[in-house]
């Protein structure tokens, strides 16, 4: 099973907890107030006994769900309205930038 072993050294993987991730920017001051209520991603984290590195999965997804492709959580562009995957560093469809 993926979440046993480390993909970097091997070693054993131990589940720490559950948590929400904000998505978007978020802040009174520093934040996008169109962000403010973007929702959060729930994962579980899991950290490496020997090296010490994390690795997230989203949580209650089965191993097989986390593998398959497309998988990245979808989000509407602030500009244009489109969805796009998260982490894209600027809107596909209008050019947008989206992290600063």
């Amino acid at each position: 099973m993926e979440r046993e072993r480390c993909i970097r050294c091997g070693g054993r993987m131990g589940h720490i907890r559950q948590e929400k991730l904000q998505l978007g920017q978020y802040g009174w001051f520093a934040g996008h107030l169109d962000q403010l209520f973007a929702g959060a991603l729930a994962v579980d984290i899991y950290c490496c006994r020997d090296c010490k590195k994390l690795e997230f999965y989203t949580a209650g997804a089965s191993e097989e769900d986390a593998g398959e492709a497309g998988s990245i959580p979808q989000v509407p562009c602030p500009r244009c309205g489109q969805l796009h995957e998260m982490d894209d560093p600027k809107c596909p469809y209008c050019g947008q930038r989206l992290m600063d």
